[in-house]
């Protein structure tokens, strides 16, 4: 009789869990982006805070990685400290596409930043949840100006072509 009554009762827990499920995978996250330049405000944290990063430009016309020398490092740190709550939240037209994408690489994570011309840009992390801080670069000076220094690299970088 025992055995009946556990038999039963291993039915009736066993088809109890089978009705819970889950529609959806869901994330522990608030629904909309916190801010506007929120992975700028990550990759800044892990500037400040001296982690190594390597950085290489990638030219979507002709599909060819440059690296760029430590010595060339610092134009991250200067452009993100250059910006200001004005150049972001930028609206993206679908028919634009990047002509360079600029990859950072620390330890664990990836940022990718899209320079699309002179004057807009986009950042976003390799496995983000949020979409892309876009970024005007009206106003920032040629030093700072992340679509100039793809272009910087990749002449200086054609130089040492053999």
């Amino acid at each position: 009789m025992k055995k009946y009554i556990f038999f039963i009762v291993s039915i009736v827990i066993t088809s109890l869990l089978i009705g819970c499920n889950f529609n959806k995978s869901q994330y522990i996250r608030p629904d909309a982006k916190p801010t506007s330049n929120y992975y700028t405000n990550e990759i800044k944290e892990k500037l400040n805070e001296n982690k190594d990063y390597t950085i290489k430009v990638f030219d979507l016309n002709i599909y060819k990685y440059y690296e760029v020398s430590k010595e060339e490092h610092s134009i991250l740190p200067e452009f993100i400290d250059y910006l200001n709550d004005e150049n972001y939240g930028v609206e993206i037209t679908k028919d634009i596409t990047p002509e360079y994408k600029i990859i950072i690489e620390f330890d664990k994570e990836k940022y990718i930043i899209n320079t699309y011309n002179d004057k807009l840009i986009s950042i976003y992390p390799w496995d983000g949840v949020y979409p892309e801080d876009t970024i005007s670069m009206e106003g920032i000076p040629d030093y700072y100006n992340l679509y100039k220094f793809c272009e910087y690299i990749k002449k200086v970088s054609r130089g040492f072509e053999g």
